[in-house]
């Protein structure tokens, strides 16, 4: 067999075997990013998660039973805005100065690449010092997941790195 077969045979093979891994092993960095920005006219929170599509579907199953085919023509758009505002409702939350804040509002998503953005609203924001955030989508998926918080208000930011076991943090303003 010539160089250039042996290449090519060896190539379709490392292909196939890449489509066949599991999807939590298509992507090793188990992680998700959430941003809180305080929009100052508006005196709301802007709230936007970025989590992998395949593992937001994969836990949405597990726990639900529901298969959402995120981005596919199978997709049933309305039931799949209600399946991730239901999880993230169950798993992600934010106080200020020990207070509940007004609920937030699912404001919709979008598909970038393997990611789901997912938009969030919290409006009427009070003046605070103090903001716990809570975040523990997908620990009941992965035991390395990572969700990193950046908040910023009023031009401060601040991060919170949350991981099973530190899944609280409040963040001085």
């Amino acid at each position: 067999m010539s160089t250039f077969r042996f290449r090519l045979h060896l190539l379709v093979f490392c292909i196939v075997c890449l489509a066949a891994l599991p999807a939590s092993a298509r992507h090793p960095i188990h992680a998700s990013i959430t941003t809180i920005d305080l929009n100052p006219k508006t005196r709301s929170f802007e709230i936007a998660c970025k989590i992998f599509a395949d593992d937001l579907e994969e836990v949405i199953r597990k726990t639900t039973g529901t298969q959402l085919y995120i981005g596919s023509a199978k997709e049933n758009p309305k039931q799949t805005n209600a399946k991730i505002e239901e999880y993230l409702r169950s798993h992600f939350r934010v106080e200020a100065d020990g207070k509940a804040l007004p609920r937030w509002t699912f404001v919709g998503r979008e598909l970038e690449g393997d990611a789901v953005w997912c938009y969030l609203e919290v409006q009427n924001v009070p003046a605070l010092k103090r903001l716990l955030v809570s975040n523990t989508a997908l620990h009941d998926l992965h035991d390395d997941q990572t969700n990193l918080v950046n908040v910023t208000i009023l031009g401060t930011r601040r991060s919170a790195v949350l991981r099973r076991g530190k899944e609280v943090e409040t963040l001085e303003f």
